[in-house]
């Protein structure tokens, strides 16, 4: 009788191990045996974006949220690795090593880490991963609970960008009787080159697509008269802006109306993006000065570089992407 009692005891003791080494999550008390729907553990990544497809484009350092049905039991903790294939051993190996541990909210159900480098395990050259999530306990080797397959895009969109002034009294103009010219000049802008032959548009993002782009036209009404933003999505990336933004200076006035400010932006569908900022400055007839340059943290103007131009037509070249064409004016 002892004997049978010891090794009863023996089996429940083991029976308690086996259990503090599965995931462990917090049952519901008043579970039942029936038809209960199962609720799975979902993993969720910033931005990311279902291509037509059905694949799933994730940019290089996004957050990713693990969301838990029930709450992760204490001493237990998620984290977050990718599966990556490994030449030398012939098998698929977690990356990093040891895994990253994510953070999670008052009720343990949904846990968070910030800024997963997606790249680093395959340089975000538009590559598929596993992205997997564990539930562990410090002293056991835990067990994947969710798991995902992702394509990597780290690399922003390419285009060619032209720009183009024109005088607002320009005799090649129809001049337009409802709007009255303003001294000034009209903006036009493409990413698309012509020849006599052909018209080539140098725009693309070849992972994850392209998506929206912006051009906003004095961002900050104290430094110019016309905020005005311009958007799109896709390529082509091309508009107008019309007379009555773009101003002369006018000497008459205290006011240096010839200086305007635009901020351009260009981005593919997981917010890997281009940017840049121009300044344009007028005098009383044209313009003399085309900068391109950038915004600091602070929303700053950083000066940068004369724009490229203008070619016989009229055009200034920003981006350079592709082999030029030149454009007819």
């Amino acid at each position: 009788m002892k004997k049978l009692l010891l090794v009863l005891l023996v089996v429940a003791l083991a029976s308690f191990l086996l259990v503090g080494c599965l995931p462990g999550t917090t049952p519901d008390e008043d579970e039942d045996d029936g038809d209960d729907v199962v609720v799975p553990v979902t993993m969720t990544i910033e931005d990311e974006y279902k291509g037509t497809a059905g694949v799933t484009y994730v940019g290089c350092f996004k957050d990713v949220t693990v969301t838990f049905p029930e709450a992760v039991e204490v001493d237990y903790v998620v984290y977050l690795a990718q599966k990556v294939w490994n030449e030398s051993t012939g098998k698929y190996e977690y990356y990093p090593d040891p895994m990253l541990a994510t953070t999670p909210n008052t009720a343990r159900t949904v846990w968070t880490y910030e800024d997963f480098c997606f790249g680093c395990a395959t340089e975000g050259a538009c590559e598929p991963i596993c992205l997997v999530a564990f539930v562990k306990h410090p002293c056991c080797p835990g067990e994947e609970v969710a798991l995902r397959v992702v394509t990597v895009d780290c690399y922003e969109p390419t285009l060619d960008l032209f720009v183009k002034f024109t005088d607002c009294e320009d005799p090649c103009v129809e001049p337009d009787p409802c709007a009255p010219a303003v001294p000034g000049a009209y903006m036009e802008w493409t990413s698309r080159t012509t020849d006599v032959c052909e018209t080539d548009d140098c725009c693309e993002d070849a992972c994850s697509g392209d998506g929206p782009w912006s051009l906003v036209i004095d961002p900050d009404p104290c430094l110019g008269p016309c905020d005005i933003t311009a958007t799109g999505q896709g390529c082509p990336v091309e508009g107008v802006i019309d007379c009555g933004c773009l101003v002369y200076d006018d000497p008459a006035t205290s006011v240096d109306e010839g200086i305007h400010y635009v901020d351009f932006s260009f981005e593919d569908n997981v917010g890997n993006a281009i940017t840049s900022t121009w300044l344009l400055t007028f005098d009383t007839d044209s313009l003399v000065t085309f900068e391109v340059g950038s915004r600091d943290a602070d929303g700053i103007y950083v000066p940068g570089s004369p724009a490229y131009g203008p070619d016989a037509g009229g055009w200034y070249q920003i981006y350079d992407d592709c082999t030029p064409i030149l454009i007819i004016g």
